[in-house]
């Protein structure tokens, strides 16, 4: 984690002053290229306060539902969703969890952990063979085979929705948010 992003964690959560007893969790904020490209047009502030809020929303989770979350556990970059196999924080963070060192991964949504369904699916089934508990901030989901299917779908609906933010950057009709 970079200086500026440990002391904003710091700011909102002190993991060393609660969770004694507590099992170990994970947080993953993401930001895209292609979101924070359009960002540095309207200055960083944005950029940061979008990984912020998320960062937030994950650790206050986290705390509500008694997981700990050390400093070294917030995965946050910018990077694409749609790819896997290339990102570089999201990569130490699977191997980390296929070693068992986490029994949550707290993202704040669907499509900050991942673009494209399959990618969706395989961190959840990776997740699962290593008794980590995916929890999302705001798409509570049990394990239920329904739930792997809304899951899968939520993921397509992402997709879909890149592509069409794709579509309306070439026509340079983006619309302010």
């Amino acid at each position: 984690m970079h200086a500026q992003e440990h002391k904003l964690t710091e700011a909102i959560y002190k993991p060393s002053e609660s969770g004694l007893g507590w099992p170990e969790a994970a947080v993953y904020a993401r930001r895209s290229t292609e979101e924070s490209k359009r960002d540095r047009e309207n200055r960083e502030r944005q950029i940061e306060s979008t990984i912020k809020t998320q960062t937030q929303g994950c650790l206050a989770l986290a705390k509500d539902q008694h997981y700990h979350v050390a400093d070294d556990a917030i995965f946050q970059e910018h990077f694409t969703g749609m790819e896997l196999w290339d990102r570089p924080v999201l990569s130490e963070l699977r191997a980390r969890i296929r070693a068992g060192k986490y029994k949550a991964l707290i993202c704040h949504s669907t499509d900050r952990l991942a673009r494209h369904p399959i990618h969706l699916a395989i961190t959840a089934e990776e997740c699962e063979r290593a008794g980590c508990e995916l929890i999302f901030v705001t798409e509570p989901l049990d394990n239920s085979p329904e739930a792997s299917l809304i899951r899968y779908i939520k993921g397509y609906a992402a997709l879909i929705e890149r592509e069409k933010f794709r579509e309306r950057v070439k026509r340079q009709r983006v619309i302010p948010q």
